[in-house]
């Protein structure tokens, strides 16, 4: 693997940064990092007002964080354009429990913690913060082995093998919700939410309604599943899209594997429904002035969603995931439970008739037309924000790295 992309220089909080392979594990560690960064803006900005070199000064503040990743598609796409101090590590995914396997996953472990330790020798961090993720364990132990502290965050409201693994090494755990405590109790966690990019602090529904072109006065449903897309949601869609269009505008996020059949269906609609499906394989930006555009969200109960639907205060039908233990299922929980979400399980969605009562589209339907619920549900999931978050996790690792900021 190639060395860090980006300039490394001093700063009074540099933290390594470890996690990749999905999209809810990467944009949480870059909000952290946004905020890493502000802090050294400003340390600079008072540094400069004080007497002494300028020069100096300066080159006392500079990259805070430095990011280790995997080579997943998706995490060279967001790292390529994500402005910051990163590097991949030689840890691909593995599946599978062969001997084969399990000796060359052996190996591939031992290389990737001799990277990651190579690069932490040459950025010399006061903390590491591990966000999930393959490329979390080398990330981890390259820190111990060099005895820096570590944050471990957990994304999901149930912790999976990985992190239960991962937690005996950490100086803390940062759990993103208070109901954590009900599935797993550790005796170093701390509530902090999940941290959200700036761009969901300031979203606004009429910017995101200029951004995609849609009139005020039409409804509009986002369609989402995630850095890979949702077969089960899209098929869905397809089914139901002529009518559906009739009713609103769609944005839908479709990922990789369905783009090409759904611009196929696209391209055979008529002119006028064709410019209300506004169909993308994927947002690397934009997305927040895409939920602040929508009435309602069709979408999984990743863990990123459960934070990023109430920071923009958006009603939603939830569609979890059957994968990784079923932890969607908990995560969507979070918003049913209260009031900001409708649940729909994924089986549901497979084989059903657009007609059935227990399909997507009726629920859709009746909510489109039921505006003081939409209301209610608005209102039940602002509530549920937490705007704070990423300032909550630099505190903690000010905290373990014993700098009080």
């Amino acid at each position: 693997m190639g060395g860090v992309v980006g300039t490394l220089r001093g700063s009074d909080l540099r933290v390594v940064v470890g996690g990749g392979g999905t999209a809810g594990h990467i944009y949480p560690a870059l909000a952290v990092a946004e905020v890493l960064k502000r802090e050294d803006a400003a340390q600079i900005a008072k540094a400069d007002q004080e007497p002494g070199d300028a020069t100096t000064s300066r080159a006392i503040a500079g990259n805070a964080s430095l990011f280790l990743h995997g080579t997943s598609r998706i995490d060279m796409e967001v790292f390529a354009h994500a402005g910051v101090a990163h590097q991949p590590l030689s840890m691909p995914q593995l599946r599978g429990v062969s001997a084969t396997r399990l000796a060359l996953g052996g190996v591939r472990l031992l290389q990737a913690v001799f990277q990651a330790s190579r690069a932490m020798g040459a950025f010399r961090p006061h903390a590491c913060l591990v966000t999930g993720g393959y490329v979390s364990a080398p990330v981890v132990i390259a820190a111990r082995l060099r005895r820096i502290p570590v944050v471990v965050f957990l994304p999901d409201v149930v912790p999976g093998m990985a992190i239960k693994t991962l937690a005996p090494l950490a100086s803390r755990i940062a759990v993103s919700f208070p109901n954590t405590r009900d599935h797993w109790k550790h005796s170093r966690q701390v509530v902090t939410g999940y941290p959200v990019r700036p761009e969901f602090h300031s979203a606004s529904r009429e910017r995101g309604r200029e951004a995609f072109r849609i009139p005020s006065d039409r409804n509009v449903v986002m369609v989402m599943g995630g850095s890979s897309g949702a077969r089960s949601i899209n098929y869905a869609i397809s089914d139901m899209l002529e009518p559906l269009l009739h009713h609103a505008d769609v944005i839908h996020l479709c990922g990789e594997p369905d783009e090409p059949r759904l611009q196929s269906i696209r391209s055979g609609l008529g002119e006028y429904l064709r410019t209300r499906y506004h169909l993308f394989k994927y947002l690397h930006r934009g997305i927040a002035d895409a939920l602040a555009a929508s009435d309602l969200v069709v979408c999984r109960a990743g863990a990123s969603t459960l934070a990023e639907l109430p920071m923009i205060g958006v009603p939603s039908i939830l569609v979890p995931g059957s994968f990784a233990g079923g932890h969607q299922r908990q995560n969507a929980s979070v918003l049913t439970d209260q009031g900001a979400a409708i649940t729909i399980p994924d089986d549901a969605l497979i084989g059903s008739s657009p007609t059935d009562p227990s399909a997507l589209w009726p629920k859709i339907q009746s909510l489109l037309q039921d505006t003081a619920r939409l209301q209610s549900m608005r209102d039940a999931s602002q509530r549920l924000a937490r705007p704070e978050a990423a300032e909550k996790i630099v505190s903690l690792l000010r905290s373990v790295a014993g700098k009080s900021g």
